[in-house]
């Protein structure tokens, strides 16, 4: 097949609800894959980090281009399907609805597969309009860099062209999940891959997965997977980040897909799930059911029709037409930032506060198989978007030391509501606990700062939850 379907842009975009569950065929539509390397048969293109696909001054301008171009059609005509708006509005259509609906992407097992797909097709969108077709969208290496690269922030570009109260400080390690002291999830750059199972078979797994539960299941529970709660979220909030007028596109998944730099991002996510997929014992337990591996996601290509893309393809990256140029981590040659002190008065109040005990003695020596387990049950949706450390510290520790970060969760706009899928929140809390073992500890949830300059003042509502409790897991129990 060819990659690209015929333009024919008399034809309207279909609409969500036509797709339900990404499986239904429209009459008279055709149903396309995108397994077709290249209608020239070039070998599969590879996806470059930002800062050297930048680099080349031409190419570099063929992508804002390209994407001007379809920000100028949406301009003239919202409805144009080859147009900006169209293709961001995906992402409204099948992430922006309610948590237990058929065709949410967030929150399941396909959160991974689908946004690969977007990209995807996104990215052929772009080739088809600019005429190169060696293009391949870039990625954001935000583990390396911490602010925003300068190719998506320059002024006029077209990159740059969306709603941000990006704040100036950069990410810091524990929004990118990166915790260096700890000598287990340190060497990982990200915390996340230390996840060892894909699929979470009950509720309570789904929060130590890396790929979420099945939609729909017995249980009708939804949460978000390790690699989604952060760094996703986290990165999220910080590149659209709130005003007083409001947050930006980034921040709300009904928007998020106008930011050029959102398919950066969540690039950067797929990137991570070829470095996870590299055990081969961990790519294993990606779920071998028909109802994984049979799903088809359907988007709308720019003439206006339905196209299919098929998990056969999403699972294999050079049928979908692309590698990475790199599997690691960090920028080769670079290390992790270091972070700069900070103090509590460096940040909004905080939302949360609790002292209680780790059970453990100080001279026992832990089975290595047991994690220990830092639980906040029934929470409550914040009532704005936020994004939260968790720090832990001695008791009798000073008011303006914050601790040890075990952790981050972030709250992020969905339409008019807060996405908040889970009344619960667990952190890995073994290094601290055995750092503070038999002792009384506080543990502090401490917002960042997401609004922008002069905006104000940033202070946040006090979080309602039920309590704090420190449980003992399985190493299979948390998927570690």
């Amino acid at each position: 097949m060819n990659d690209y379907p015929h333009d024919n842009s008399t034809l309207s975009a279909p609409s969500r609800r036509s797709f339900v569950g990404g499986t239904t065929v429209i009459a008279g539509a055709a149903a396309l894959g995108l397994a077709s390397r290249s209608v020239f048969g070039q070998a599969p293109r590879t996806r470059m980090d930002i800062v050297a696909f930048a680099q080349d001054a031409t190419r570099l301008a063929n992508f804002e281009a390209a994407v001007q171009e379809m920000m100028d059609r949406s301009a003239a005509d919202e409805n144009d399907p080859r147009g900006w708006l169209p293709n961001a509005n995906v992402h409204r259509d099948f992430c922006s609805i309610p948590d237990d609906d058929p065709s949410q992407m967030h929150y399941c097992y396909w959160f991974l597969a689908w946004h690969r797909a977007y990209i995807s097709v996104t990215e052929r969108k772009i080739r088809a309009i600019s005429g190169d077709d060696s293009f391949s969208y870039p990625y954001w290496n935000w583990s390396s860099d911490r602010h925003i690269p300068q190719a998506f922030a320059r002024s006029g570009s077209s990159l740059s062209n969306a709603v941000r109260y990006t704040v100036p400080q950069g990410l810091r390690d524990d929004q990118v999940d990166y915790f260096p002291d700890d000598p287990v999830f340190g060497p990982f750059g990200v915390a996340a891959l230390s996840v060892r199972r894909f699929e979470a078979r009950t509720p309570g797994q789904i929060r130590g997965s890396f790929g979420g539960i099945r939609r729909p299941n017995p249980f009708g529970a939804y949460d978000n997977n390790r690699l989604e709660r952060t760094p996703h979220g986290d990165v999220h909030n910080y590149v659209g980040g709130t005003s007083g007028q409001g947050a930006g596109d980034m921040t709300d998944f009904t928007t998020a897909g106008r930011d050029p730099i959102f398919f950066a991002h969540h690039g950067n996510l797929d990137r991570l799930w070829e470095v996870w997929r590299q055990d081969p014992a961990r790519k294993a337990t990606e779920p071998p059911s028909e109802h994984f591996l049979n799903h088809r996601f359907v988007f709308t290509w720019i003439d206006g029709m339905p196209i299919e893309v098929p998990m056969s393809d999403v699972l294999d990256t050079t049928k979908l037409g692309y590698v990475y140029d790199n599997l690691n981590v960090f920028r080769t040659g670079a290390v992790g930032p270091v972070a700069s002190a900070e103090s509590a008065s460096s940040r909004p109040p905080a939302v949360g506060r609790q002292t209680i005990r780790v059970p453990l003695q100080p001279e026992a020596a832990p089975d290595e198989t047991e994690r220990k387990i830092l639980e906040i049950t029934e929470v409550e949706a914040p009532t704005q978007p936020m994004t939260v450390s968790v720090f832990v510290k001695p008791a009798n520790a000073p008011p303006d030391d914050l601790g040890t970060s075990i952790g981050t969760f972030s709250a992020l706009l969905s339409g008019g509501r807060i996405a908040w899928p889970s009344r619960t929140l667990t952190f890995d809390i073994t290094a601290a606990a055995k750092k503070y073992a038999g002792e009384q500890i506080t543990v502090q949830l401490i917002p960042h700062r997401i609004r922008g300059q002069g905006s104000g003042p940033e202070i946040y509502p006090p979080l309602k939850f039920g309590q704090m409790r420190i449980v003992t897991e399985g190493a299979s129990d948390h998927h570690r």
